[in-house]
């Protein structure tokens, strides 16, 4: 076969989830697969630190994307559909959502969440002539065309799949769950010694409760801060709120929550966290709160559950699927119920090691390199069907 990737956030500086998902799967691909042809679309040249596999079966497309205005959906609608016909694609893997709409050869779309449907854009009923309003209408609109026309949606839970069932319409053999997991270096043994010296260079020098804070109001940090203010006083005495935040826009907001709520001292904001810090911070942590409102899959849950962090998590959409028995579950909008828990994991010296190890072992049975033979097995049975949408159960 011959299959095409769009790979562009390979080259794509932002962090998040998908780079993530298109650096570790790729990777996974090149190492499961020598035998098929990969076609890599990048956005941009790559540049130093930039993941791109280098291996005979793997070759790399530029395809720019920066016009003004209209860059991203040029190269996406216009040049990856030009691609598809000059490389002669046997199928094409849109990884991130959208995808062309118009296509020479089969389509395979992963939809990681339902995020942007559920939440969605305030529809103004008219199309506002600025770049974001444009882009907000593109990312409404394409991934619901897609899904429809692609011969088979891969998504990275049971919970987002039921999701996009019933938002769609489709049938449940067109839509393919490959769970991800978490990063190799979330998985590697973390030197005490180290992780110490990282911990305290970030301000950490004792006990520590950790979440992780972004831009989405949907990380529910508020209820996080409210649990945390009705533990008794000589538990916060003795252990810091450390909240990462992997994007400034809410962090002032929830700075004044705390100090309303008298516990401004208490709580430290880290910026600009990498994974092998994040990987410390988990490790060291007395545990990992998770009030999130909603996930496609929920990957800090396996990242903290890895590096051996007791976990307390909301109890909705994906996170039971990744949790398994290995987190205290709660009501995400609960804050007496969160403090409850945390209190538990804090005064049971017991839980909080069965929590470890069981979060150890529940995080270790997800693997990229199953995602990647997955997939693999998406793309063959896509293939096998002469480019007719997959109307029966795959691998």
């Amino acid at each position: 076969m011959r299959i095409g990737i769009d790979a562009r956030f390979l080259t794509h500086p932002q962090r998040g989830g998908f780079k993530t998902y298109s650096e570790e799967l790729i990777a996974a691909l090149a190492d499961v697969d020598r035998d098929n042809e990969y076609i890599l679309y990048v956005d941009r040249p790559p540049a130093p630190g930039d993941r791109i596999p280098h291996q005979p079966n793997i070759s790399v497309r530029i395809i720019d994307g920066h016009l003004r205005l209209i860059g991203m959906p040029w190269r996406e609608q216009a040049g990856l559909a030009l691609a598809a016909v000059r490389d002669r694609l046997d199928l094409l893997h849109a990884p991130c959502l959208t995808a062309p709409l118009l296509l020479s050869c089969p389509l395979v779309v992963t939809i990681h969440d339902m995020i942007w449907k559920r939440l969605g854009i305030a529809d103004s009923g008219r199309w506002a002539l600025n770049p974001r309003s444009l882009m907000d209408h593109y990312y409404r609109l394409v991934p619901d065309v897609a899904a429809r026309r692609a011969a088979v949606v891969i998504t990275v839970s049971h919970a987002a799949k039921a999701d996009i069932i019933a938002a769609f319409g489709l049938p449940a053999e067109r839509v393919i769950v490959t769970h991800e997991a978490a990063k190799p270096v979330f998985y590697q043994s973390i030197d005490p010694v180290t992780a110490a010296a990282t911990r305290a260079r970030l301000g950490l020098n004792g006990s520590y409760l950790l979440g992780i804070g972004s831009s989405d109001p949907r990380k529910n940090m508020e209820t996080l801060l409210r649990a945390y203010a009705l533990l008794p006083a000589e538990q916060r005495a003795g252990h810091q709120l450390a909240i990462v935040w992997t994007h400034q826009h809410l962090a002032e907001e929830i700075a004044q929550l705390a100090h309303e709520l008298g516990i401004a001292r208490q709580t430290v904001f880290l910026r600009g966290v990498d994974d092998s810090e994040l990987a410390a911070l988990y490790a060291g942590a007395s545990l990992f709160a998770f009030p999130s409102r909603y996930e496609g899959f929920g990957l800090p849950l396996l990242e903290a559950m890895a590096c051996g962090a007791p976990v307390v998590a909301a109890n909705n959409s994906s996170i039971p699927e990744i949790t398994g028995d290995a987190a205290l579950l709660f009501d995400a909008d609960n804050y007496q119920e969160l403090a409850a828990a945390m209190l538990r994991i804090l005064s049971e010296k017991n839980l909080a090691q069965t929590l470890r190890a069981t979060g150890q072992r529940r995080a270790s049975t997800f693997s990229w390199n199953r995602c990647a033979r997955e997939t693999l097995a998406v793309y063959t049975q896509v293939n096998q069907c002469g480019g007719a949408v997959v109307e029966r159960p795959i691998g």
